[in-house]
């Protein structure tokens, strides 16, 4: 799965996926759930759907048509949906990259600031549990 800003001047990611290695792609599809203000986001392969467990692809970017409002969202359905999303960073924010980190949980390198995105570079680090749970009222 590619999963790209768009130029498309709608604010809305874009996504193309391969049944083939990568040979040859799908055509491009914008997904109407992950906004953005044309920016560099990051996806990361969590968990494969083998082995009785189920697929978990993350994704994080400004979810705006600003640079603000760094959110992780997780999809079960090989990225068709995002099922889940928590914000990270509610402030000014850009550029960001997901890992596992050796004891499993996620880590979230990003930039951010209090005024401006590239103000410092921040890490963010959560169990999947914490994405996987329902917001609270």
């Amino acid at each position: 799965m590619h999963n790209i800003r768009s130029y498309h001047k709608n604010k809305l990611r874009a996504v193309a996926t391969s049944k083939d290695g990568g040979m040859t792609w799908s055509p491009l599809k914008l997904d109407d759930a992950l906004i953005e203000p044309v920016c560099e986001g990051s996806i990361l392969r969590c968990t494969w759907p083998d082995n009785g467990e189920k697929s978990r692809i993350l994704f994080c970017n400004p979810a705006s048509t600003k640079r603000e409002n760094l959110t992780a969202r997780v999809s079960y359905d090989e990225g068709s949906t995002w099922a889940i999303s928590k914000t990270l960073f509610a402030g000014p924010s850009a550029y960001s990259c997901l890992t596992i980190l050796p004891d499993k949980t996620i880590g979230c390198l990003f930039e951010c600031g209090q005024t401006k995105a590239y103000e410092t570079i921040s890490l963010a680090r959560f169990p999947l549990s914490w994405l996987e749970e329902k917001s609270q009222p």
